[in-house]
């Protein structure tokens, strides 16, 4: 018989087939701000975030998933301020906290209580990207191997075919489940001068741990490229403005911190950021260059 469990006026059975946990919001007086309780957690929950249930109950959300103080996102209040204003809500995202994408469905909150029923879709998100990459693949065998390899030789990156290709897919996602993206291209300005002073080899050099920095600062879901010579463009799917944003900083400043050329002073670059509203393809890469020209003239480190 399965046991039911009766919280909140809400009846659930406690093995329902999908991760599922009851919340409480409680206000902490001495560091003035919400914390996120989990006060109950079916079998289910633990397979998201690998901690047994008998260690979950009555526990900070932040205890559970420690790797949510160190996100660039606060879930937990993110979850908390969606069950406080609305009486059921849809958050579809990827959480980098357990590095799954997820459908959390959040609903029924009463003095500080609410529900909180989870998916994990990231096979779903991830399956148009895979399927694309492995008929790349098989074209790849059945034609010349240098021409048609996805990834560009000294970065590691997809090189500029494979991104085209990808943003085919985020455009039909886009307009047949309306998931927004965002696009941004970089150009590095210094490697004329730096193949002058340093010689290829060094630049090349240059390329990669700029390549690494980008794999390094983006999530599974975006897409990468090195666009041609030393510009890159990134695909960030299923992102809105506010959340582009933040990730094209925290890339920019880590760019900063981490590539230092030979001479110590720190890399420049200039970048377009467009959300996608309807665009074609042909349209967007236009947008960007003529956007990339017009930041080079507000100087170095602008993205508009």
């Amino acid at each position: 018989m399965m046991e039911n469990v009766k919280l909140n006026n809400f009846v659930f059975m406690s093995n329902y087939f999908e991760p599922f946990i009851t919340c409480e919001s409680k206000y902490n007086d001495i560091t003035n701000e919400c914390e996120l309780y989990i006060i109950n957690a079916n079998k289910h929950f633990s397979n998201i975030t690998g901690v047994p249930n008998s260690e979950i109950i009555n526990k900070k959300f932040t205890e559970i998933c420690p790797s949510t103080k160190t996100s660039i996102f606060d879930w937990p209040l993110i979850i908390t301020h969606a069950a406080m204003t609305s009486d059921y809500k849809i958050i579809e995202q990827y959480f980098d906290c357990f590095d799954k994408f997820l459908k959390l469905f959040i609903f029924g909150y009463d003095n500080g209580i609410f529900h909180i029923i989870m998916q994990d879709i990231t096979d779903k998100k991830q399956l148009n990207r895979i399927m694309l990459e492995k008929n790349r693949q098989i074209e790849y065998l059945l034609e010349d191997m240098r021409s048609k390899n996805d990834k560009d030789s000294l970065t590691g990156l997809y090189n500029y075919q494979f991104v085209l290709d990808s943003l085919d897919t985020s455009i039909r996602n886009y307009n047949e489940e309306h998931i927004e993206f965002s696009l941004l291209l970089i150009d590095f300005l210094n490697f004329r001068k730096i193949n002058l002073d340093y010689g290829f080899k060094l630049a090349d050099k240059l390329l990669e741990e700029i390549a690494e920095c980008i794999m390094s600062n983006t999530r599974k879901i975006d897409v990468s490229c090195r666009y041609s010579g030393d510009k890159f463009l990134i695909i960030y799917n299923n992102v809105d403005t506010d959340i582009a944003k933040i990730l094209i900083d925290r890339l920019k400043k880590t760019l900063k911190k981490t590539i230092i050329l030979f001479d110590g002073s720190e890399i420049l670059f200039n970048g377009s950021m467009i959300d996608y509203s309807g665009q074609t393809k042909e349209q967007l890469i236009i947008e960007l260059e003529k956007n990339v020209k017009k930041s080079k003239l507000l100087g170095p480190g602008v993205i508009l």
